[in-house]
């Protein structure tokens, strides 16, 4: 009895120990970040701990806002966005500006300056970003511009590689076009 327990016991800190070498501390701490995200009552205080003490790597930041993002959790997102953009400035490319941008105006609803100059440095590094230009679509429509609108829609249509999003622009270019022959 004694012996099985040892060998168990053996097996189990071998395994451990090979683990710790071969995949190393990292893995820990992507563990630790996972479990932090799922307890939802400790999510802001323990994701921005390990923000804070440079826990994470760019990737895991943006694979985080991203997540974020998707799960209707717009302000984590604006944080980790920002954060990734403050922090790793060469990893920055059009789609982070539009991420963001589209983070801020889900938060409030609005165009502000802010949401328009992310929308606008997005479509400097990318032309063809079909996020940017599909807000800066939406953008036009809300402020009754409907030519710009189907413009930039449009461009959006052309570059998109995603079924649903095209549905969703062409839904979009139809309302324009009734409104602008209103």
């Amino acid at each position: 009895m004694t012996k099985t327990i040892f060998s168990y016991l053996t097996i189990f800190i071998f395994t451990f120990t090979l683990f710790f070498i071969l995949q190393g501390y990292g893995s820990f701490k992507k563990l630790s970040f996972q479990d932090s995200y799922y307890a939802e009552n400790n999510l802001d205080k323990s994701f921005f701990k390990q923000l804070n003490s440079n826990f994470l790597n760019s990737s895991e930041i943006m694979l985080s806002a991203k997540r974020f993002f998707y799960d209707e959790q717009f302000k984590l997102a604006i944080e980790c966005f920002n954060f990734f953009i403050n922090n790793y400035p060469d990893r920055v490319d059009s789609s982070v500006y539009a991420f963001l941008a589209e983070s801020n105006y889900e938060t409030n609803q609005i165009f502000t300056s802010e949401i328009i100059s992310l929308i606008n440095k997005s479509l400097y590094l990318d032309p063809s970003d079909t996020r940017a230009l599909s807000l800066n679509g939406l953008r036009f429509f809300k402020e009754r511009k409907f030519k710009d609108a189907l413009k930039n829609w449009s461009i959006a249509l052309e570059n998109s590689s995603n079924l649903k999003e095209k549905e969703s622009l062409i839904l979009a270019m139809n309302l324009a076009l009734k409104e602008l022959n209103k």
